[in-house]
């Protein structure tokens, strides 16, 4: 990486999230030398932006006191991590709650993301929390529904192509029937049939977070759906290093199942054209991140053109867009038809420029989102 801000961060992640190599308290790394305080400001924004502060304060924490930012730098950055463990421990609360009501209404809840990922990490409580998602299959959507209604929730958002959003204690969940949608139709099917078979009572996977249980998705489906989404925030939103961190945490938890599945698994992620970012992803992991290759479901022959990917996925992160592109910005109902048509054009460049990493998706994606906007307008109607 050319980028000497973007490169210290990645070194330090590497050496936190390694399992051979990881950091040990007062280490001195001689690769990132001694960063001056300019630095230290530049790389904590950074890790900021991307979503990692908390885990980079835990790496630089370890540090030996010579290579460590300055006491006022540490002192401000505490108490900012500090903060994002007061939010996390509200949501963790909120949450049991609500799973609480749900097992009394003897609904199940079926939980994507979040604290399913945030409980991988070094530090649970250093992974910053956003909405909550649950899975809600169409034949109990309505009682879900109605255990929301009794709490007081809010519909914050009408159905769209996969969920609905509401607002109840003081926090935003999303309830859906589809956990990914793929702007290609024939993709489209395939997932939903893999989510159908992943997602019956027989195949669903439990945890139990503090005395609570609770279902998640099998490590297929998991491994399929992080990567469909983060192909989805690279073609119509904006992807982090956040994902990519996730990502590979759920791969290393999940490691043995798919290792023990492998061939299906790859297999999928053929049918779904998600295998190239896959391995693209798997680069990163093993080249920045400290992953090792050896017995990961598919990764563990990594090409030059891998690598070569990973680093314009890089590249693309830390841009906030791709080359020759605008940064994102969301799409709003009081948009004019002008800022839509502009939106539409910067979504077909993004998906043009993507081609090389989500070759399949990248070529829908612009006549599915002109046939789904055609279909939501006659909804409306």
């Amino acid at each position: 990486m050319k980028n000497p801000t973007f490169y210290l961060l990645l070194e330090l992640l590497g050496r936190l999230l390694s399992r051979h190599s990881g950091l040990d308290s007062n280490e001195e790394i001689a690769a990132i030398g001694h960063p001056s305080p300019e630095q230290w400001s530049e790389v904590i924004g950074l890790s900021e932006q991307m979503q990692v502060s908390e885990l980079l304060y835990d790496a630089v924490s370890k540090l030996g006191p010579t290579q460590r930012p300055d006491n006022e730098t540490m002192m401000r950055w505490t108490a900012r991590v500090v903060e994002t463990e007061r939010s996390n421990r509200l949501y963790r609360h909120q949450l049991y709650s609500m799973f609480d009501h749900l097992t009394e209404t003897r609904v199940t809840p079926i939980v994507m993301k979040g604290i399913t990922l945030a409980n991988l990490y070094p530090n649970p409580e250093h992974r910053p929390v956003g909405d909550v998602d649950l899975f809600v299959p169409l034949d109990v959507q309505h009682t879900y529904i109605k255990c929301f209604e009794k709490l007081g929730a809010q519909i914050s958002s009408a159905f769209d192509l996969k969920h609905l959003s509401l607002q109840c204690l003081g926090m935003n969940w999303e309830l859906h029937f589809r956990s990914i949608r793929f702007y290609s139709q024939r993709t489209d099917r395939r997932y939903g049939i893999l989510e159908a078979e992943e997602t019956s009572r027989d195949s669903l996977f439990h945890e139990t977070f503090d005395n609570h249980k609770v279902a998640v998705f099998p490590p297929i489906l998991n491994l399929v759906y992080l990567t469909a989404h983060l192909q989805h925030h690279l073609l119509v939103e904006q992807a982090n290093l956040r994902q990519i961190i996730d990502w590979m945490f759920a791969l290393q938890h999940d490691r043995t199942a798919l290792a023990i599945k492998e061939q299906a698994f790859v297999n999928q992620l053929k049918k779904l054209g998600l295998y190239r970012l896959y391995r693209c992803l798997g680069a990163i992991a093993v080249n920045y991140l400290g992953l090792s290759a050896d017995s990961y479901a598919g990764l563990s022959r990594l090409t030059k053109l891998d690598k070569k990917r990973g680093e314009y996925l890089l590249k693309i992160i830390l841009q906030g867009r791709v080359p020759g592109g605008k940064p994102y910005e969301p799409r709003l109902d009081s948009d004019t038809l002008l800022k839509r048509l502009g939106h539409f054009a910067e979504l077909t460049k993004r998906c043009f420029a993507l081609r090389g990493i989500c070759p399949r998706e990248s070529l829908a994606t612009p006549f599915g989102f002109i046939y789904h906007a055609i279909r939501r307008r006659l909804r409306k109607k």
